[in-house]
Formats: structure tokens, C-alpha cells, sequence
């Protein structure tokens, strides 16, 4: 079972899905410390997305965040020199931070999980029509190939629909709307809204 209070690893154009995986550079001071506390422990932190830094705080140190992070474990890691790491995460679940809580040099969080409910049907049509706007979206964006793999799969789960979040070409808030879904059908109805969006070139008029 995880702490009640997990690290916190705020980024600025990084969302992190269930069942996906991201690399990480680790390299300021802080964020060494919290890869060796982490790695010592019990190999989670929670990453979440930044809103904008500040002028006074231009890394971001104090930057607020979102409120739905993803929990991430951390199943690869390499030790570089100075102290710094090559780490490879995988989400593993939505959460949602309640309060940041003081004590260590790295921000850290006590969360709530926020379970995703897989249970709830997904009408056909409306499986279909997802389908047409994402091989839709691959022509016009020319990258049919790249995606042919992904697009030849049946879109029966989460863990795909996020896969998919993670490949296309969605602006860092898109993706923080698709985490925030916490079942299948406002999953890939929202999935279909910033297909569309980015069909009208992400244009509200267009829409």
C-alpha cells in the first residue's frame, strides 16, 4: 500500500495516462534527492501537469498545478553522472491532490485515487464514429502510417483510448481534459470533441 503523502513532480508540457509510460530526465538538485528517496521507498510520485509559471518564479518552483495528476511507478532507472537520472515511468492511476504538504526540498502531495469506471457500456455508434474522426484526424495530419498500428486495434478499453492520447498530437490542456474523464463513454466523447477541434483548426468557430 503507497503513503498517504507522495511526491509531487509538477512539468510544464507533460500529462501522464493509466497504463502509459513517458521518460523522464531528472537533474535539479531537489529532484535527485526525491529520486533516491523514491527509489529507496516505494518507487511512486505523482506527475502533474503545470499551470503557467510566474514572472518571479520562472522554473516553475512554486507554480500552482492542476488538481488530477496520474500516480506514476517508476520501472526503469538509470544513474547518470552528477547525481542526475534516466527514469522510465508507467501510469498507473488518476489522483486527484488535496493538499501539498511541507517537509522535504521536492514538493510532495497527500492525493485521493480517482477510479476510472470501466463498466459502463459504450454504445457502437458511437464507437464508430470515434473511429472515423481518428482515421480522419491520421489523413489529414499525414501520419497514417505512423498510427496504422494503433488505428487497426479495437477501441474496447481505457488503456487504449490512452494509449492513443499519448501519440496524438493534443496540446498539454487537452490532454489534462481526456485524464479528467473517469469513464469510457466521457473518455472517447471528449477524445472526439479535440479530434474535431483539431479538425476545424482548433477553431471554437469551426465547431
Amino acid at each position: 500500500m503507497l503513503p498517504a503523502i507522495l511526491p509531487l513532480f509538477p512539468l510544464p508540457q507533460v500529462v501522464l495516462f493509466p497504463h502509459t509510460f513517458v521518460p523522464l530526465h531528472i537533474f535539479e538538485p531537489r529532484y535527485q534527492d526525491m529520486t533516491v528517496q523514491v527509489l529507496n521507498s516505494h518507487h511512486h510520485l505523482v506527475l502533474v501537469l503545470m499551470r503557467e509559471p510566474s514572472a518571479d518564479d520562472p522554473l516553475g518552483e512554486r507554480a500552482p498545478t492542476f488538481d488530477v495528476g496520474c500516480v506514476a511507478e517508476v520501472v526503469r532507472a538509470e544513474p547518470l553522472t552528477g547525481g542526475r537520472w534516466n527514469l522510465l515511468v508507467q501510469g498507473k492511476e488518476a489522483t486527484r491532490i488535496l493538499e501539498e504538504v511541507p517537509g522535504q526540498p521536492f514538493r510532495q502531495a497527500r492525493t485521493e485515487a480517482l477510479p476510472f469506471d470501466g463498466s459502463i457500456l459504450w454504445p457502437g455508434p458511437h464507437r464508430r464514429r470515434l473511429m472515423e474522426a481518428l482515421h480522419g484526424y491520421a489523413k489529414d495530419q499525414d501520419i497514417e502510417a505512423q498510427l496504422k498500428e494503433l488505428l487497426d486495434l479495437p477501441l474496447e478499453d481505457e488503456a487504449r483510448l490512452n494509449t492513443l492520447a499519448m501519440a496524438l498530437d493534443f496540446e498539454p490542456t487537452e490532454r489534462q481534459f481526456l485524464l479528467e474523464a473517469r469513464d469510457l463513454p466521457t473518455l472517447a466523447d471528449r477524445m472526439l470533441q479535440l479530434l474535431e477541434f483539431a479538425g476545424n483548426g482548433r477553431d471554437l468557430q469551426g465547431l
